[in-house]
């Protein structure tokens, strides 16, 4: 055997040792990131969209629009919501590529991209009404935060509005009884299609039913709310109101 072919045969046993420590998941996963290496080389960029899992980007059309305008193309990627061992070697080629974009553009370029289509969709949807999830995490209730928004409501609805000497309690293994109010608050901060609801467990305090929806829509008519945004902007929302009662 001559000298080269024996480097030769030596470097194969190397090369063929080192993948047997990886597993076809792996050496398929390295293989496509070559692959969205040598797309974006030609400058073929292709941006995907994970949706799924909780994933949900509003102004979805703005954005691939946008993304077009700087020529590139897009592709959207459904995520199931089952975990399995080897997902970290799923979806390699996408991944890259779009690690590629966020370093070829900038690292605010995406986002950037993003804030504007939210802002046109907006803008083109004057009358739409988004979801609490949908909006900025704010309060929608003044002097409190994002976090304790609704305890802070609760507290300073019993001090306006105490319970009934004759209400009666619930026992230590019931549920709470409750008012909830739902309704549209506007960009304006104007309250639209109010709904009240009460639910008592014990049917006794059926007596103050009406009483506990007309404290609770006088409470909510009367707060100064603060509309939902989104990026900022005023938006009209959905938006929740329960009062529970021990």
């Amino acid at each position: 055997m001559t000298i080269k072919s024996a480097l030769f045969s030596l470097a194969a046993l190397t090369m063929l040792s080192c993948n047997q420590k990886k597993n076809g998941y792996e050496i398929d996963c390295e293989y496509e990131k070559k692959q969205a290496q040598n797309d974006f080389n030609y400058k073929k960029y292709t941006w995907t969209i994970f949706s799924g899992q909780g994933r949900y980007l509003l102004g979805r059309e703005e954005f691939i629009i946008l993304l077009n305008q700087n020529h590139i193309e897009t592709i959207d990627i459904p995520l199931s919501c089952m975990r399995y061992a080897n997902d970290k070697y799923e979806n390699c080629r996408e991944i890259e590529m779009n690690r590629l974009i966020r370093q070829k553009f900038g690292k605010g370029f995406i986002d950037s991209l993003k804030y504007l289509a939210n802002k046109r969709f907006i803008e083109n949807h004057p009358d739409e009404v988004f979801s609490y999830q949908e909006c900025d995490d704010i309060s929608r209730y003044p002097n409190s935060t994002a976090d304790n928004q609704f305890k802070k409501i609760s507290q300073d609805y019993f001090i306006k509005y105490p319970s009934p000497s004759k209400y009666i309690k619930k026992n230590k293994d019931e549920h709470s009884s409750y008012t909830s109010a739902s309704f549209v608050l506007t960009k304006n901060g104007k309250i639209k299609e109010l709904t009240i609801d009460s639910e008592f467990q014990n049917k006794k305090n059926n007596i103050f039913e009406k009483q506990f929806n007309t404290q609770l829509e006088n409470f909510v008519l009367q707060t100064e709310w603060i509309p939902g945004k989104i990026n900022g902007l005023n938006v009209d929302s959905y938006y929740d109101v329960s009062i529970h009662y021990d």
